[in-house]
């Protein structure tokens, strides 16, 4: 039975998650179905929803995540996402619960268990600002849930990475959402993420917040088995990874195609 108990002092979203929640999190991560084996979302719920966060000053802060998992991680550790420029991307990594600072962390997709909403993906940085939001959306959000049984299906997300469309492609033990425009050959699995705006006074969801990726071979991931993965110790390691697997435009690339289009333009002058 899941509990729609009211939400006050929800950890991750209303006040600091304490270790029980870090593990919490990290387990609730293990039960995750993958993206590929989730239904299909009807678009009246979609259209339901935007209705419901619009109405409830929302939209701003929170957008739907399609829930879903890509690995087991090991006890005693979390997913925790960070943010980059240069490309814009959200790095989420397994990280070990006893190296993650509680006051400087927040949920970032929640889904609701029988023991109330729990985030199962954590974000870097403070709180988010919920004085904006009115004090029902939480409620109204849940009752929508378990009234159309989506709570295994549908997740609540904390926004703020971008506000472009961001695609996501998995790692070996973490994720990366990055700017679609600078991936290169996106090929579509499915929509993950929802952001919802309103539009001459009429509720709508936005041009697809998230969307998930896949190689032309059918996998998601970004290294195909059997080849070798790259320790990837900090940012400029993921970059140079992404970019040499041939998943990414760096900023040499924009420079060379530049310098390219630069010399054809004076080629076909001459």
């Amino acid at each position: 039975m899941v509990s729609t108990d009211k939400p006050s002092g929800l950890p991750g979203l209303k006040a600091a998650l304490e270790v029980r929640d870090f593990h919490k999190c990290g387990a609730l991560y293990n039960t995750l179905l993958d993206d590929s084996e989730q239904p299909p979302i009807a678009d009246k719920h979609i259209a339901n929803l935007a209705e419901i966060f619009v109405r409830n000053d929302a939209e701003k802060v929170f957008g739907i995540h399609l829930i879903h998992g890509h690995f087991k991680i090991p006890q005693g550790t979390v997913i925790l996402g960070t943010n980059f420029k240069d490309p814009s991307l959200r790095w989420a990594r397994v990280t070990s619960i006893d190296k993650v600072d509680p006051l400087r962390v927040h949920g970032h997709i929640f889904a609701l268990t029988k023991d109330g909403l729990c985030a199962y993906e954590l974000q870097d940085g403070p709180l988010p600002d919920l004085s904006g939001v009115r004090p029902q959306f939480l409620d109204s959000f849940i009752n929508y849930l378990v009234k159309n049984d989506l709570t295994s299906v549908i997740g609540l997300q904390v926004l703020g990475c971008s506000n472009c469309s961001m695609s996501e492609l998995i790692l070996d033990q973490g994720t990366v959402m990055l700017d679609s425009s600078c991936v290169k050959n996106p090929v579509l699995s499915r929509i993950t993420g929802w952001k919802f705006e309103e539009v001459g006074g009429i509720p709508r969801a936005c041009k697809p917040k998230e969307l998930h990726l896949k190689n032309v071979d059918g996998a998601h991931q970004v290294y195909r088995r059997g080849e070798p993965i790259p320790k990837l110790e900090n940012i400029d390691d993921l970059k140079a990874a992404l970019s040499e697997a041939g998943v990414i435009y760096l900023l040499e690339d924009w420079i060379w195609l530049f310098l390219l289009f630069q010399h054809f333009l004076a080629f076909v002058n001459c």
